[in-house]
């Protein structure tokens, strides 16, 4: 009876334990208090002009300027930064045809364009619109106590808005950067960045988005996927160089 009665005690000892460590890990009681950037999709096939699905050509640069800043901003201030990347099966054949082909698994137009700052975090790819389809990235988010997300990215009428509806869902605050987005035209850009708007989703600027950081108290280093990323780059980074010895 002894032996029975230690063994129940030592499984409900457990149980607790495990109990205590899920809570401290996935919170239930709503999203936490950090701030984290998320960059969707800025990638060789959407940004460039011999991609294989660019978008409004005009938008990229603007884009690229607006991300780069709230990247350095955010390694100064210590604020999560992440890229999510679109990476499709080379042998889903009909759906890579109705895509252009663009953006398949190791393929160069996969790779973020060489414009962006593309080491400030960890990156999370996925295979359908909505970011949210890998799992992975809600695990990390609740590793690090986040609950406000400022999103760009592209295809704002497409990956972004289905991410943005779905982070809304999901309890977090939402900030969408208008001048960190793209699309096919500038009349798709809008009337996403209204839907979302509409969504529940604040819409700020860069500059204002950059104007309100606050330091983090994780200093990017809470969880298995982050740290050290803030050690391979300096704070400011610089494009890489064309041969005619410009910045692209």
């Amino acid at each position: 009876m002894k032996r029975a009665w230690s063994w129940t005690a030592l499984c409900a000892t457990l149980a607790a334990m495990v109990a205590i460590g899920g809570c401290e890990w996935h919170p239930i009681d709503g999203r936490g208090k950090g701030t984290a950037l998320m960059l969707i999709g800025l990638q060789r096939d959407y940004l460039q002009a011999d991609g294989r699905k660019p978008v409004a050509q005009d938008q990229v640069a603007p884009l690229i300027q607006a991300a780069n800043a709230m990247i350095a901003a955010a390694r100064a201030d210590t604020t999560l930064v992440f890229y999510v990347r679109d990476e499709a099966s080379p042998f889903q054949f009909i759906s890579n045809h109705y895509r252009d082909y663009a953006t398949p698994r190791l393929w160069g137009g996969s790779q973020i364009d060489p414009r962006v700052d593309a080491y400030a975090g960890p990156y999370f790819n996925k295979s359908r619109a909505n970011a949210f389809c890998n799992d992975k990235l809600q695990t990390w988010l609740d590793e690090q106590n986040i609950g406000r997300l400022a999103i760009g990215g592209v295809y704002a009428n497409h990956a972004v808005e289905a991410t943005v509806r779905t982070a809304i869902k999901r309890g977090y605050k939402v900030t969408v950067i208008s001048d960190a987005l793209a699309a096919g035209s500038a009349e798709q850009r809008d009337a996403a960045i209204n839907a979302m708007k509409s969504a529940g989703a604040t819409v700020e600027t860069s500059q204002q988005f950059i104007a309100e950081l606050k330091p983090s108290d994780t200093l990017g280093l809470r969880g298995p996927l982050t740290g050290a990323w803030w050690l391979l780059r300096d704070k400011a980074y610089t494009p890489p160089k064309s041969e005619s010895g410009q910045n692209d």
